[in-house]
């Protein structure tokens, strides 16, 4: 493959700083050639993102990351990707619109907690951003709205101070396997986005008897031991193999395109997902 890979990438639909369409254009500018616009839990900017790629000479695949559950407590949540999905499946809607909506209520609580329990009163409107109802907000937003503030410097000191997950009230998200059921339905492989050596010990199990596709091993922050176990379970549990920078445009991200999975290792899935 003759340019770059990069199956990890948000827009300002969820999380990201750049506009779907933005974001295919820079992504042809850094010589990426294959990538996965994969907003956390709406396929809104899939409509504007491929015809941006068609327009830049991108291949892109139209895909998601799904909050799901897998057990009870602050740590029991995992981000399933959804790669070579079907946008308008009903069931995929469904998962994700549920999952907003959680994660809504969710930011709903936590700028109460704020207040009430840190002296940080934000307007809820500073944190909604103009954004249309029922869109995505998550935690990313508070700590947009803390920097704005003066609250704190920076997004990681965000939730360093205010936004762990053990910190936070909890947020209702689809389970793990009405949210594996609906990316299969939509016709998609769902993929353990960025897993940890606790999602192998808690998570990998349960999620592979739903019928999980594949593994992200390729990533910025993966240690080379983690990246080769990863390796091996793929390829004992005849798993998909996929990778990327997971980025969103914020401050202190590296630039589009400065890390990139070897396209070499990712030639198979691409080949899966976006032949040509």
């Amino acid at each position: 493959m003759r340019r770059g890979v990069d199956l990890h990438l948000h827009s300002d639909a969820s999380d990201g700083l750049l506009t779907p369409d933005a974001l295919c254009e820079r992504a042809a500018r850094c010589d990426l050639e294959v990538v996965a616009l994969t907003d956390h839990d709406t396929v809104a900017g899939l409509p504007a993102a491929l015809e941006a790629a068609t327009r830049c000479g991108l291949r892109l695949v139209p895909a998601i990351e799904l909050t799901c559950r897998v057990r009870a407590g602050a740590h029991g949540t995992v981000h399933v990707l959804g790669y070579g999905i079907d946008p308008d499946a009903a069931a995929l809607a469904r998962a994700a619109a549920y999952n907003r909506a959680g994660k809504r209520a969710q930011v709903g609580a936590i700028v109460e907690q704020l207040g009430a329990r840190e002296g940080v009163v934000l307007d809820p409107e500073a944190v909604w951003g103009g954004r249309p109802e029922g869109g995505y907000v998550g935690r990313h937003h508070v700590a947009a709205a803390l920097v704005r503030r003066g609250a704190v410097r920076s997004r990681l000191r965000a939730f360093r101070r205010y936004l762990r997950s053990d910190r936070v009230p909890p947020v209702e998200v689809v389970d793990a396997a009405d949210g594996l059921a609906a990316i299969h339905q939509a016709g998609g492989l769902a993929v353990l986005a960025h897993p940890t050596r606790a999602d192998l010990r808690h998570h990998l199990r349960p999620l592979l008897r739903l019928g999980l596709n594949g593994l992200e091993v390729y990533r910025p922050r993966a240690t080379p031991a983690l990246r080769e176990r990863l390796l091996e379970l793929a390829a004992g549990e005849d798993l998909w193999v996929t990778g990327g920078s997971d980025w969103h445009g914020h401050h202190p991200e590296p630039p589009l395109g400065s890390w990139r999975p070897p396209a070499e290792a990712l030639g198979r899935i691409v080949e899966r997902l976006a032949p040509g």
